[in-house]
């Protein structure tokens, strides 16, 4: 009777380390597969940033094409033109907007939401813009203490000086 329980003990102990081995072997699919759908989400999450980041701009872009008024305010306030009341806080409210876009992105950018190669394209954009714009340039410098201090740095960064433009 002692061998039988022995030989019971020994196919009781093979049976614990097959089923050891079944759950170690389930809990590594488990974890591949979470790492295989972490790196989709990543991925969905960096194509949904670019695409909100395009229809915010999207935006703005048809707003100016389909208003030819606001266009001419906004080529007055590029050339650094004399404005009206109302057309002054009519691109307040725009560059405001634009900029805070901006800072957005930016911010995706250094969390990772946002591709590497799509925030040198858009800085670059940025770049001329913002150089080519005196109302932004202006809005930007009276209000900067509203934006964050990285993105001022970024921003800071990039602006050509006067004898350079």
């Amino acid at each position: 009777m002692h061998e039988t329980i022995w030989g019971a003990d020994m196919n009781l102990d093979r049976l614990n380390r097959w089923m050891t081995l079944a759950a170690n072997i389930g809990v590594l699919a488990g974890i591949l597969f979470l790492s295989f759908e972490l790196r989709q989400n990543t991925m969905a999450s960096r194509l949904q940033a670019a695409s909100n980041f395009q229809d915010s701009f999207s935006e703005i872009e048809f707003f100016i094409a389909q208003s030819p008024e606001f266009a001419a305010l906004l080529i007055k306030g590029r050339e650094g033109e004399e404005l009206t009341n109302t057309g002054q806080f009519r691109l307040t409210v725009f560059y405001g907007n634009v900029l805070r876009t901006w800072q957005n992105t930016h911010l995706q950018y250094l969390s990772g939401a946002l591709d590497k190669e799509i925030w040198r394209g858009s800085q670059a954009r940025l770049t001329v813009v913002l150089n080519d714009d005196r109302g932004l340039l202006d809005h930007w410098q009276t209000n900067k203490s509203q934006f964050s201090p990285v993105f001022n740095d970024m921003i800071s960064s990039i602006i050509v000086a006067p004898e350079e433009n």
